[in-house]
Parts: structure tokens; sequence; C-alpha cells
């Protein structure tokens, strides 16, 4: 008797264990295949996964200048009005001055008319 315990041994069939085999080194080359086409695609996410922090980073910082750029020409407009503003109380000071010199040249003119 045997000392496999219960066990009783069977006889190997060479011929029906190749074509197994063969079946299974074909799916073993399939899964490390499949396995380095997973890694790959690991990687390739790892990739662009950081391509894309970056794009979000890059996003947020041109969304931080445009709203800089637009608060910027915010000011630069209500100083361009304001530049417009005092630009026309010019004229009208200019206006009421040039008005003056004429009054007092008329003041003169008839002031030294009326001497002789």
């Amino acid at each position: 008797m045997n000392n496999s315990k219960g066990k009783t041994e069977k006889p190997e069939k060479p011929a029906e264990i190749d074509p197994l085999e063969a079946v299974f080194d074909q799916l073993e080359k399939k899964l490390e295949a499949l396995a380095a086409r997973l890694k790959a695609a690991h990687e390739e996410n790892a990739k662009l996964r950081a391509a894309a922090a970056g794009a979000n980073a890059d996003r947020d910082r041109m969304k931080a200048e445009l709203t800089e750029a637009k608060a910027a020409a915010g000011r630069h407009g209500e100083a361009a009005a304001a530049v417009r503003k005092y630009e026309l109380e010019r004229e009208e000071i200019r206006a009421r001055i040039e008005r003056l010199i004429g009054s007092l040249e008329a003041s003169e003119g008839s002031a030294g008319a009326r001497k002789p």
C-alpha cells in the first residue's frame, strides 16, 4: 500500500496533457499580454492625469489673469471717465475765463474811450 493517505494515484495520460498544456500556455501568454496592456494603460492614465492637472493649473492661472485684466479695465474705464469729466470741467472753466477776459477788455476799452 501507498503512503498517500487514501489518495489513489491516477496514471498520467501524456496525450491528454499535451493539448491542455498548450491551451494553458496560450492562456498564460494572453494573460501576460493583457497584464502588459493594463500596465501600459495605467501609465498612460497617470500621464494624462498629470497633463490634466497641469492644464487645470494653467486654466486657473489664466482665469485669475482674466479677472485681474477685467478689474484693471474697469479701473481704466473709471479713470478714463474721470479724465473726460475733468476735461469738460476745464473747457467750461476756460470758456468762463475767456468771457471774463473779454468782459474786462471790453470794460477797459469803454473806460479808455470815456477819458478823452
